[in-house]
């Protein structure tokens, strides 16, 4: 899926760009391959990566979101300002939050990649500037 994932280390040196992308090749859980396909995926989309807290967060003019692993092998992909749009897809999870509401996915599940997309579509028209 992520032929960079499987370059000799020497090689993966070359191609590590900022903190964030070295979190997430240095990463030892069941979680990196799903967390190197998000990073890509936010890449593409048009935020830039930062290590924030000792975890992958993506910015466009503010944080918009992060990835946290979880003991159970888990992913939580977590919104920043989740409680200031409306969650498309019902899947956001707020977990006695106040701003910020997450997506728990697995990597042995298939992605719900149409409900991520739609959440990020949420999550950037708020962060240029507009509401939901």
């Amino acid at each position: 899926m992520l032929e960079f994932l499987n370059l000799p280390q020497h090689s993966l040196k070359s191609l590590i760009v900022n903190p964030a992308e070295e979190y997430i090749l240095n990463y030892k859980g069941p979680q990196k391959e799903l967390m190197a396909f998000l990073h890509q995926h936010f890449l593409n989309r048009g935020l830039q990566a930062r290590l924030s807290y000792g975890l992958p967060f993506y910015y466009g003019k503010k944080w918009v979101c992060y990835l946290k692993t979880n003991k159970d092998a888990s992913l939580d992909l977590s919104f920043t300002r989740a409680n200031q749009f409306e969650d498309p897809s019902g899947l956001l999870e707020s977990r006695g939050r106040r701003q910020i509401s997450s997506l728990c996915l697995s990597p042995d599940d298939d992605l719900p990649m149409e409900a991520i997309d739609a959440i990020l579509d949420a999550a950037l028209y708020l962060d240029r500037g507009k509401r939901s």
